[in-house]
């Protein structure tokens, strides 16, 4: 299997980036655009403290004899 060369890598990333940055300036340019993408964040973060949340509930039980119980806080 052939190794992508550091300088490759490097090219292949400076290319990525540079479209990433065209990006967020079309974004920036676009008022309705941001404010949709905004509007989206704040769900997707809603949503992701929710599943920490339930997470972080999973990781206070303790197994006990095929019983799962919660630890006390």
């Amino acid at each position: 299997m052939d190794r992508i060369s550091k300088k490759s890598e490097q090219q292949w990333q400076a290319e990525s980036d540079a479209h990433t940055m065209a990006q967020y300036q079309e974004i920036l340019s676009d008022r309705n655009r941001m404010n949709r993408a905004i509007k989206v964040a704040k769900q997707q973060a809603t949503d992701l403290t929710k599943r920490a949340n339930a997470m972080k509930s999973v990781a206070n039980t303790k197994a006990t004899g095929g019983r799962i119980s919660r630890k006390k806080k």
